[in-house]
Formats: C-alpha cells, sequence, structure tokens
C-alpha cells in the first residue's frame, strides 16, 4: 500500500498522576445527598442554616436537553420544586407552602451549572425560608450567584386522600371530552415550546368543564428514559410533563410569550418514584390551577393548592441563552496612589510646547515631538521611563470626521516611530487627553476628535503590553497635580488605562451589567420606517427580519454601497415583503452627505424616519507598525463619517432608536485591528454625545458573531475562534445576538458591551495575561511561594538554565518554544512542531506572529522585540536567540552530577536528545532507573 512521505504523527498520553484524592462528600466533612442534582448537605454551626449542594450539566443530565423554550434550554420550573422539596426533608417539613420562581435558569451547551439550597431556621411560626440559586461552574470567583426561586417549607398534619381517590375513581369522568394529543408536540413547538423524548409523556387528555385530565408517563425505553430516574421525589420530567394540558388552554395560548410556572403554593407529596400519572388540573382564575396527581390505580402522589404560570417575553429567554453576564459595561474604579511619594517628575519628559499636563511648581522637561527625543537618544542620552504625548481636538471642529481621522493618524505616525526604535522599549508612552471618554454616566464627551485615539491605542496596547498608557483627564487644578502620582500607581498596578477626575485616580473594569427582570422593548412606530446602513449585509439583513419579525417593523430603508445589486439583495426584499413589509433597497453610501441627505428626503411623510442603524463598515486588518493611514481612513470612513452624516441629517426628528454597531476592539483592543478600533470608539463616544443632548442613541459593542458576516467571512472561523477562546472571548449565536440587541437598545444606556466572555479561559491563562479591563470578572490566582526566590521572579528561568547542561537548556527551550507555537496554532501537539520549518510554512500571519511574541515574553520574564518572528525565522533559531538572551556565554557553566534531579537523561548522543518530545525524555528517564 501507499504511505504518505511526511512523518509519522502520534501524540502520546501519560498519566499526569497515579496518587488518587478521596473527595467523597464524608471525606471534605459533608453529608452525602442521594439525589440526582444534588450531592452533598451540610448544617452551619452559628446559625442552623442547611445547604445542599450539586452540579448540573447538559453531558451529566443529558435529558435536560429535551427541555427548551423559546429555542433555549431550561431547568425545568419542576425541578425547582424537586429541589425544594428534596430540601424540605432535610428540616423534617412535608409541604412546600410556598415557592416563587424568580428567574429562568438557562443551561449552557458546554459547562455545567453549580447549585445550592439554602434552608433557614425556622421563624415564629414554624416556617423556613428556603432559596435556590445557580452558578456557571466556569464563574467561580466574585459574587455571580443568580437566585432562582425562593419559598417557605412547613410541617402540616396528614392529609387523608380518599377524597383524592373518590374524584379518579372513575376514568375518565362522565361527559369529559377528548382532547386530540396526536400533533400536540407539533404544536406545542409551534408556540415555543420545544420538548425532547424525556419530556413527550402525555398519552391522553380530556377536557372536564373547568377541569383539564390527562395521563402521562415517562418513557420507558432505554433511550429515552431520563438517568436516576427512581431517585427522584417526583421526577421533573414527569411533572413538567403533567402540565402540559395547559398548552391546549387558555392559560398558555393567549398572547405569542411561552408561558412557565411562576409561583407554587401548598405542595404536599405523598408518594416517591412514581413513572405514570393521571392528572386533574382545575382551573381557578387565569393563570392559575390546582393541580392533583394519582397513582394509575388512583392512590394519590402529589398535590399543589395553587399553579400560577406568567408569560416570559423570549427576549429575555434568549437573552439568558446567550450565558450570564452576555451584557457589559465599563465601571470605573478608585486607584489608590501616593502623592507624596512621586512628587517631583525625574524620569519623565513631555512631547510638545503646551504646558497643560504639566504639575504645577513642577519643571518638567520638554521635547518638540518624538523626533526631537530620539535625537537625543542618537547623542547618547538616556531613554526616559515616562514619556507623555498630550492631545486634544479643537475647541469647535468644523468638520468632526476629518478632525477625528486626521488626530488618530497623528498618534498612529507617533506609536509607529516608538515601536520602531529598540531604545524605548523600557520605556512608557502615555497618551493623554481630556474629556475622550466617560467615567460614569454624569459626564459628556467633549473632545469627539481624540475619541477614536483611545480604540487606537487600546489594540497597540493588546499587541505590545507594557509599552503604553492611556490617561483621560478634567483639566481641573487638582487632577493636574497627582498626575504625576497617578502614572505611577497606574504602572506599578500594570494598569494600561487611567482617567483623572478632580483629583482622583480611576481605572476601568467591564462588569456585568447582569438581567434585571423583562424588559420592555423599543416601542417602533408601524408606520414609521427603520433606515439600516449596511442593509443588504449579513447582520443588516438579520436585523431587518428581526425588526419585522418582533417589533412588527413595515417599512424599512436598506442601504449599501451596491444596492440592489449586492449579493443575496433580491432574496431579502422578497422575504421581507412576503412578511408584510415594504423595503427599499438603495445603493447610497452613507459616508457621502448628499446622497445620504437625498435618501432621507425621499422617505414619504406618511412613513417618517423613526428609527436608524447603522451596521455599515469594513476591514482592513494589520498591526500597528505596519498600518498605513490609507488603512486608517479605509476602515474609518464609512463608520465614523457615516454615523456623523446620520447624527447631523436626523438631529432635528424625534427618532425611537439610533444604534450604532459598534465593536467590542474599541473597548477591549483587539490586535491586528487598531484602525478598527478607532472607528468604533468613535462610535461609542458619539452615541455618549447624543444621549447627553437629549438624542436616542445606543451603541453595541459587538463580539464575534458565529454566523460569518461581509467583513469575516474571509477568516477561518474554527481558527478566529480558538484565539478570541484564548483572549476571553467566545462567538456569539445569531438568536443570542438579536436577544441582546433587544435588551441592550431598551436599557437606555449609551454604550453597552454585547460579548461572551469566556472566564474559564482568563482564569487558566494566568495573573500576567489578563487584560486589566478584564480583571473585574476574574480574581486573578494568587502566586505560588517557592523555596527558590529567585525561580518566583522574571529571571527564574535564567537562573535554572545557568544550572543546566547546554544540551538541557537547548531542550527545555525548545519544548517552551513548541509548546508556545502549538498553543498560538492550536489544534496541533508540541512535538509536531518541527524545529527548522519556517513561521511562515507553519502557518503564521503577522497577528499570530504578535501573540507568539508576547507569549514568549511573559514566559521567559524578558521584553522581546517586536521583530521577534522576523528576525529569527524558524523554532529552533527562535530557542537559539532565548538561549543567549537568557544565558550568555560563560565558561563557568555548572554541571550538575549524574542522578542528581536535574541531571539530564544519560545516551550516547546529546544532540539527538534536543530533538526527542518531552514525553520522550520521561521515558528514558524512567528506562535509566529502572534495575
Amino acid at each position: 500500500m501507499e504511505l504518505p512521505t511526511y512523518a509519522f504523527q502520534r501524540e502520546r498520553f501519560w498519566p499526569a498522576s497515579l496518587q488518587s484524592t478521596s473527595t467523597d462528600p464524608a471525606s471534605l466533612g459533608l453529608a452525602a445527598v442521594e439525589h440526582p442534582l444534588l450531592g452533598a448537605a451540610m448544617s452551619s454551626a452559628e446559625t442552623g442554616d442547611v445547604l445542599l449542594t450539586g452540579r448540573v450539566s447538559l453531558t451529566t443530565h443529558p435529558w435536560l436537553a429535551d427541555h427548551a423554550v423559546a429555542g433555549v434550554v431550561l431547568l425545568p420550573g419542576t425541578a425547582f420544586v424537586e429541589l425544594a422539596i428534596r430540601a424540605a426533608e432535610e428540616v423534617n417539613c412535608n409541604e412546600l407552602t410556598e415557592l416563587v420562581l424568580e428567574n429562568p435558569l438557562a443551561l449552557p451547551e458546554q459547562g455545567a451549572i453549580q447549585l445550592q439550597v439554602q434552608v433557614g431556621a425556622a421563624d415564629q411560626n414554624g416556617q423556613h425560608p428556603v432559596t435556590i440559586h445557580s452558578r456557571p461552574e466556569d464563574d467561580c470567583d466574585g459574587d455571580t450567584w443568580t437566585r432562582h426561586a425562593s419559598g417557605l417549607l412547613a410541617t402540616v398534619g396528614t392529609t387523608t386522600t380518599t377524597d383524592a381517590a373518590a374524584k379518579f375513581a372513575t376514568w375518565p369522568p362522565p361527559g369529559a371530552q377528548p382532547i386530540p394529543v396526536d400533533d400536540f408536540y407539533t404544536l406545542a413547538a409551534a408556540r415555543g415550546y420545544h420538548y425532547g423524548p424525556a419530556f413527550r409523556g402525555l398519552r391522553t387528555a380530556w377536557q372536564h368543564g373547568d377541569e383539564l385530565l390527562a395521563e402521562v408517563q415517562l418513557p420507558n425505553d432505554d433511550t429515552n428514559t431520563p438517568h436516576d430516574s427512581n431517585q427522584f421525589r417526583l421526577h421533573p420530567a414527569l411533572l413538567d410533563t403533567a402540565l402540559h394540558p395547559l398548552i391546549t388552554n387558555g392559560a398558555s395560548s393567549s398572547g405569542e410569550a411561552p408561558w412557565l410556572p411562576f409561583s407554587w403554593s401548598g405542595v404536599r407529596l405523598h408518594a416517591v418514584g412514581a413513572t405514570a400519572l393521571r392528572v386533574r388540573l382545575v382551573a381557578r382564575v387565569a393563570g392559575e390551577v390546582s393541580v392533583e396527581l394519582t397513582e394509575p390505580d388512583g392512590r394519590l402522589v402529589a398535590s399543589a393548592r395553587s399553579l400560577v404560570t406568567r408569560p416570559v417575553p423570549e427576549d429575555r429567554l434568549l437573552n439568558l441563552g446567550g450565558g450570564a453576564g452576555a451584557t457589559f459595561r465599563v465601571d470605573w474604579r478608585a486607584l489608590s496612589m501616593n502623592t507624596e511619594a512621586t512628587s517631583n517628575a525625574e524620569g519623565w519628559v513631555l512631547l510638545g510646547t503646551g504646558d497643560s499636563a504639566v504639575p504645577r511648581g513642577q519643571a518638567v522637561p520638554t521635547r518638540l515631538d518624538l523626533a526631537s527625543l530620539r535625537a537625543d537618544l542618537d547623542r547618547g542620552r538616556s531613554a526616559p521611563d515616562v514619556v507623555v504625548l498630550p492631545r486634544s481636538g479643537p475647541g469647535v471642529a468644523s468638520d468632526v470626521p476629518n478632525s477625528a481621522m486626521a488626530a488618530t493618524a497623528d498618534v498612529l505616525e507617533v506609536l509607529r516611530q516608538w515601536l520602531d526604535d529598540d531604545r524605548l522599549t523600557a520605556s512608557r508612552l502615555v497618551v493623554l487627553t481630556s474629556g475622550a471618554t466617560t467615567t460614569g454616566p454624569g459626564e459628556n464627551i467633549t473632545d469627539l476628535t481624540c475619541a477614536p485615539v483611545w480604540g487606537l491605542v487600546r489594540s497597540a496596547q493588546t499587541e505590545n503590553p507594557g509599552r503604553f498608557l492611556l490617561v483621560d483627564t478634567d483639566d481641573a487644578p487638582a487632577s493636574r497635580q497627582v498626575l504625576r502620582a497617578a502614572l505611577a500607581a497606574a504602572i506599578e498596578a500594570d494598569e494600561s488605562q487611567l482617567a483623572l477626575r478632580e483629583g482622583n485616580a480611576l481605572v476601568p473594569r467591564l462588569a456585568h451589567r447582569g438581567v434585571d427582570g423583562p424588559t420592555d422593548s423599543v416601542a417602533l412606530d408601524q408606520q414609521g420606517t427603520v433606515l439600516i446602513t449596511g442593509g443588504t449585509g449579513t447582520l443588516g439583513g438579520v436585523v431587518a427580519r428581526h425588526l419585522v419579525r418582533t417589533h412588527g417593523v413595515r417599512h424599512l430603508v436598506l442601504t449599501s454601497r451596491r444596492g440592489r445589486q449586492s449579493p443575496g439583495a433580491a432574496e431579502l426584499a422578497a422575504e421581507l415583503s412576503e412578511l408584510g413589509a415594504e423595503v427599499t433597497i438603495a445603493a447610497c453610501d452613507a459616508a457621502d452627505r448628499s446622497a445620504l441627505a437625498e435618501l432621507l428626503d425621499n422617505i414619504p411623510d406618511e412613513h417618517p424616519l423613526t428609527g436608524v442603524v447603522h451596521a455599515a463598515g469594513v476591514l482592513d486588518d494589520g498591526v500597528v507598525p505596519s498600518l498605513t493611514t490609507q488603512q486608517l481612513e479605509r476602515v474609518m470612513t464609512p463608520k465614523v463619517r457615516a454615523a456623523w452624516n446620520l447624527h447631523e441629517l436626523t438631529g432635528h426628528l424625534d427618532l425611537a432608536m439610533f444604534v450604532s454597531f459598534s465593536s467590542v476592539a474599541g473597548t477591549l483592543g483587539t490586535g491586528g485591528q487598531a484602525n478598527y478600533a478607532a472607528a468604533n470608539a468613535f462610535l461609542d463616544a458619539l452615541s455618549v454625545r447624543r444621549r447627553a443632548d437629549g438624542l436616542a442613541a445606543t451603541s453595541l459593542a459587538w463580539g464575534y458573531w458565529e454566523q460569518a458576516t461581509g467583513m469575516t467571512q474571509h477568516l477561518d472561523h474554527d481558527s478566529t475562534a480558538a484565539r478570541l477562546r484564548r483572549t476571553g472571548l467566545r462567538s456569539i449565536s445569531t438568536e443570542q445576538g438579536l436577544a441582546m440587541f433587544d435588551t441592550s437598545v431598551a436599557t437606555g444606556e449609551p454604550v453597552l458591551v454585547t460579548a461572551k466572555v469566556d472566564t474559564a479561559a482568563l482564569r487558566s491563562a494566568g495573573t500576567g495575561s489578563i487584560p486589566a479591563m478584564l480583571r473585574g470578572l476574574v480574581r486573578a490566582p494568587l502566586r505560588r511561594a517557592t523555596t527558590n526566590s529567585s525561580a518566583a521572579d522574571s529571571s527564574g528561568l535564567a537562573e535554572r538554565l545557568r544550572d543546566c547542561s547546554e544540551a538541557e537548556r537547548d531542550r527545555t527551550l525548545r519544548s517552551l518554544v513548541q509548546a508556545e507555537i502549538a498553543e498560538v496554532l492550536g489544534g496541533i501537539g508540541a512535538a509536531e512542531v518541527a524545529l527548522d520549518r519556517g513561521f511562515v510554512e507553519i502557518g503564521f500571519d503577522s497577528l499570530t506572529t504578535v501573540e507568539l511574541r508576547n507569549r514568549l515574553s511573559r514566559a521567559v520574564g524578558i521584553r522581546l522585540p517586536t521583530t521577534l518572528v522576523f528576525d529569527y525565522p524558524t523554532p529552533r533559531a527562535l530557542a537559539d536567540y532565548l538561549r543567549e538572551r537568557l544565558v550568555p556565554e560563560t565558561d563557568d557553566t555548572v554541571v550538575p552530577p549524574p542522578g542528581s534531579a536535574v541531571s539530564p537523561p544519560r545516551h550516547e548522543d546529546e544532540s539527538d536528545i534536543a530533538a526527542l518530545s518531552v514525553d520522550d525524555l520521561v521515558r528514558l528517564a524512567l528506562d535509566d532507573r529502572t534495575p
């Protein structure tokens, strides 16, 4: 047979440890709980409260995936009843007196949810409060718990079951009218209830006056039977199925929103382990029923005095499906500083002729520009620690877009020169603005011209950690006086951004906005017109369909440069027309003011413009050192100039919404997209300005959409998603994005970050690689103490290498380089990285080379040059360069004695060992010690 010509590929799996640690509840000081959703229980020595804990996921409880509402997998409301009943047993209660379901619990496709059921001490009436909370297992830092249910438990007298048995003696009762159930689950899906096999247990149903009667059972085949069904008191799937007849009734059919259980009262359990039930639901008032459940022979299993159901808007459910904290805001928090210890201005230089940044009473060295500073370095002067670059726009700009692009281009040129000079590697460039960003709801953007500079520099920071610091000041005398101290504090704390307000130093943190309950959607006049720029693009089309289907918009104007000639435009127009909308597709560049004005003038008076969605944009990526002014202008024009035109030309209208599609790049800074980040930072600032002026405005800083768009269709989505996960971001599904759109626009906040943050990825990345903006979402791990202090600081690797032989140094550094390359590229193991293949041949581009440089800089504890991969074009050459930097050639190399802990494996040819994988080295070491 034909064999491949390339080397065999293999991957070895070695056990990390042969030692096992017992983690059963008893070994942890807890009591075991035999329950499918709960694992352990404990009581508080101080208060007597009982706490039960559990873990649930679609992997461990796959039958839960069969319960979805509006496309979102939810833990059934009946599961909360089951959890509360099990908790009642811990305090010897036999009735769930009350349980209010406050928030649905969406189950993620991947990962798990931690559960807590807490039972408090009895009150004067003998009732115990009970609450049920959850949080994502990969988000265990800080106060991330969500309360889903609260209620009361009590002990009541024994209830006779004679009355229930009599009611079910004749089954079905005379006069009961059969309800067809053959197509029941098809009809239920049309109403938003998507039930899989585990929840398709409705067998027969009848209407008998104000009673709904039914027979239900759990599936009894091996494929569909829920695991551990006999360990539940009353299986949630069975109890949920018992409520399905309500879907055929008015309680669940009035209105478009699906109805879910809201509150239970007087719930009693009389038998456990039921797998089939007779059901009797008696209507009380609209949305309220009493519940009686018996075995097929009529013996009572459970009863509820009252169950109240309520409609839940689909957009709220979809937002839950996006994950907790799918929308974020930027909060500014105080940074402590020592004003006395940094009262002088030694070690820093101010660029420019103005003195607005100079603390009064302090003489600060100034240079006209960066060229003057570099001339000093040519003459042999030392590079300063800090270089401050003040930038401000004109007080009143006649052409804001041109002024903004010019200011951004000016700063881009300074950044390029700064990165091009290796003598400034240890210096920090401070870009100082005034009024270009806000720190709270009460502030306005006073300098729109310099707002995009913040996006530009944020991306430069991502590409070059530790090289730049962004500062915005209010120019108050107190702020000017503490500037030096604030800079020192920010640098010491490794902060990348800083704001000074009335002498106080503030740093930004991304914070969960949270879901505070149903949010009313923005009211859009069905007779009005909504304009969508970029409307024939992927996201523009998605939003257009959503506005028509969900918000009832009937008049749309969709613009793009090619108009009806755009791919898919005709099909989109036809689809929207079939949905009942009148659609105009126009070839109009919103950056062309006269063309846009003409388009707006042609909107008929009977259907006035009531909403704007600015979704147009282009990409032209490149890392900062190679980014040109032309690339900057090409990307900023369709966002910045178009947004400004829309702002001015619609300023006299009472718009219900003015939504800008921004990007998380402008907030967090994305490597390789400094121009795109700058453009989106302007959109965010303009939204703040509009809100301050009393105009509608929402800027959505989107994360990465799963669905390929016009700007992302050229990307390898698998590799892009993997790279984003390493930075702490996950992709957004279309359904999640639309739910975020509705919720965010309805909040009235000018700027929200609509993205999914992967806190587990951030946590595993380690302290040094968590961006400052994200530190509010993840608590950084503590430094691990070591017996060798040198191993704990940045020189630790160098110290260890000095005690190694030359061959072991090469092995260590080559293995390090291979591991980092494999992590950056993804999908390959470290052993598969050939040492002598060029980086371009391996698959590196400008962005991945930056990521590799940054990862290696953190790993070895020294700042590496921006041209690292280009100067050392193979993994072997790169490892050799690291060896030269970390351990300069000396004649006193210490070689460990044979048999010591750091002794290299003995081998006939040391050069062969250098090419072995880590697993091979482990095997050789083990073989060496075999008697």
